[in-house]
């Protein structure tokens, strides 16, 4: 897909989204196991005057469904912000997840230099598409994933970098990189295979070339060692002895 907004959205989002509801999955299991009620995590915050894991989740959701909405001039989906455990807070990324694959990725052309309006209640904001997306946008949806992440690390979740990043579309890793990674093995291990396939096909030809070189060798060799003909010189006609006069 060439057009650079829709590259820098949907795609963006999607992974996104998807790791973060990993991590949910993740906090669920560990507040489970530990015995901890699940609205502690959910209400947990970093600061006093910062807000809880539950609304980190709804706005990064919000940003990331508005966003793709208004750059391709549709009505974004509007949700209750009513979520009160994981799983609801699961059904809420599935639905922000389907909204934004159902986007047709055309819609999303020119919308760089789309008139975007956002109204706040403190008053309004303007930007071009390209300017809303990569100002506005992007910052503020990776400040609430990182802080709904750093909660749940800050109380004990067993979840790091790698469940924050996930599996990056499009990154190519060796096998040694996979291991360190948690992923699964290269998918270019079969092209390996096969190329090292080809390579005793290459040495046979090598050897032929080789072998040709050898014996031509052997045939200049055995030219220089072939002793020439020598032609005998003839001896000079003995003379005659010379008559008595």
């Amino acid at each position: 897909m060439s057009n650079p907004m829709y590259r820098s959205t949907a795609p963006v989002f999607t992974h996104q989204l998807k790791n973060l509801s990993n991590l949910l999955k993740v906090a669920a299991g560990d507040a489970k196991a530990r015995g901890i009620a699940p609205e502690v995590i959910l209400n947990a915050r970093l600061a006093p005057d910062m807000l809880p894991l539950v609304r980190q989740v709804q706005i990064a959701t919000d940003h990331a469904k508005g966003c793709c909405a208004r750059l391709a001039g549709l009505e974004s989906p509007v949700f209750a912000d009513s979520e009160a455990s994981f799983a609801e807070l699961q059904a809420r990324i599935k639905k922000t997840l389907a909204f934004i694959r159902g986007i047709k990725p055309a819609l999303y052309d020119g919308s760089d230099s789309r008139d975007i309006t956002l109204k706040l209640p403190f008053g309004e904001l303007r930007f071009s598409g390209e300017d809303y997306l990569n100002g506005w946008v992007l910052p503020n949806f990776y400040f609430h994933y990182t802080t709904a992440y750093a909660i749940l690390r800050h109380n004990g979740a067993g979840v790091g970098k790698r469940e924050f990043l996930g599996s990056v579309p499009g990154m190519g890793v060796n096998a040694a990189a996979a291991r360190a990674l948690g992923l699964k093995a290269p998918a270019n291990k079969v092209a390996t295979k096969k190329a090292t396939a080809k390579k005793p096909a290459a040495k046979k030809a090598t050897a032929k070339k080789s072998s040709a070189k050898n014996a031509t060798a052997k045939q200049a060799a055995a030219k220089k060692a072939t002793p020439k003909k020598t032609v005998a010189a003839k001896k000079p006609a003995a003379k005659k002895p010379a008559k008595a006069a």
